[in-house]
C-alpha cells in the first residue's frame, strides 16, 4: 500500500512538473510572440527563463541518480519553476543577474573555445563516418552488380545442360528397334563365342595332366585303404578278447 502510494505521488508531481514547468510558459511565450506589438522586457524575460531551464535540465540528468532519493525531490523541483516564472516572485530575473550571467562572462571565452574544437571534432568524425559510409556503399554496390551480372550467364547454362538432357532422352526413346534387336544378337553372340573358347581349352588339355590326376586319385586311394586296415585289425582283437 506505502508503494502505491509513493508511486502515485511520484506520478502526480512528475504530470505538475511538465504541465507547470514547460507546458505553460511555452504558451506564454507563444502569446507574447503573437502579439502585434512586442513587449521586449516580456520576451528577454522569458528567454531568460528558457536559457535557466535548459541548464537545469542538463544537470539534472546528471544528478538525479544522486539526489533523487531525497524525500519531497520532485515537489521541489516543481517550486522552483512556479518560482521562475511567477509574476509575484520572478525569480528568472534573479537566477539571470546573480549567478547566471556572472558564471557565463567569467568563463565566456573557455566556453567559446571547448565548443570550437567540439565543433572541429564532429567535423572530422562526420568526414570519417561519411568517408566509411560511401566505400562500403560503393562495394556493397559493385557485388550486387557482379551478382546481378552473373545470373544470366548461369541461367543460360543451367538451360543449355537442360535443353541436351532432354535431346539425348529423346534420342533414347525415339532409337529404332532394329538397333536394339542387334545389340542383343551382338550379345548372345559374344557370350556363345566365350563359351566355345573355353571347351576347346578343356579339351586341348595334355594328356600328362590327366595322367598325374589319376596316380594322384590312385596314392589317395591306397593311401585310405592302408589307414582302414589296422582299424579292422584292432577291431577284430577286441572281438576275440570278448569272446574268450
Amino acid at each position: 500500500m506505502k508503494e502505491g502510494l509513493e508511486v502515485m505521488g511520484s506520478f502526480i508531481s512528475r504530470t505538475l512538473l511538465m504541465a507547470f514547468g514547460y507546458v505553460y510558459p511555452a504558451y506564454e511565450c507563444y502569446k507574447i510572440v503573437e502579439r502585434s506589438s512586442l513587449e521586449i522586457f516580456q520576451l528577454l524575460f522569458w528567454c531568460h527563463y528558457w536559457i535557466i531551464v535548459a541548464l537545469l535540465t542538463v544537470f539534472e540528468r546528471m544528478g538525479d541518480p544522486l539526489i533523487s532519493w531525497l524525500p519531497l525531490y520532485n515537489e521541489a523541483k516543481l517550486a522552483f519553476f512556479i518560482y521562475l516564472w511567477h509574476p509575484k516572485t520572478k525569480g528568472t530575473a534573479c537566477m539571470f543577474r546573480f549567478v547566471l550571467r556572472p558564471f557565463i562572462a567569467k568563463h565566456e571565452a573557455e566556453i567559446d573555445h571547448y565548443l570550437f574544437e567540439l565543433r572541429l571534432k564532429a567535423a572530422e568524425v562526420a568526414a570519417l563516418f561519411w568517408h566509411k559510409t560511401t566505400s562500403c556503399s560503393q562495394t556493397t554496390i559493385i557485388d550486387l552488380l557482379h551478382n546481378i551480372s552473373s545470373l544470366p550467364a548461369s541461367q543460360t547454362r543451367s538451360k543449355k545442360n537442360h535443353k541436351k538432357d532432354e535431346t539425348e532422352l529423346a534420342a533414347k526413346a525415339t532409337e529404332p528397334v532394329s538397333t536394339m534387336e542387334n545389340r542383343v544378337t551382338d550379345d548372345a553372340e559374344k557370350n556363345h563365342k566365350k563359351d566355345e573358347t573355353e571347351l576347346a581349352a578343356k579339351a586341348t588339355e595334355p594328356v600328362s595332366t590327366m595322367e598325374n590326376r589319376v596316380t594322384d586319385d590312385a596314392e589317395k586311394v591306397s593311401s585310405d585303404e592302408q589307414s582302414s586296415k589296422p582299424k579292422c585289425q584292432k577291431w577284430r582283437f577286441s572281438d576275440l578278447f570278448c569272446a574268450k
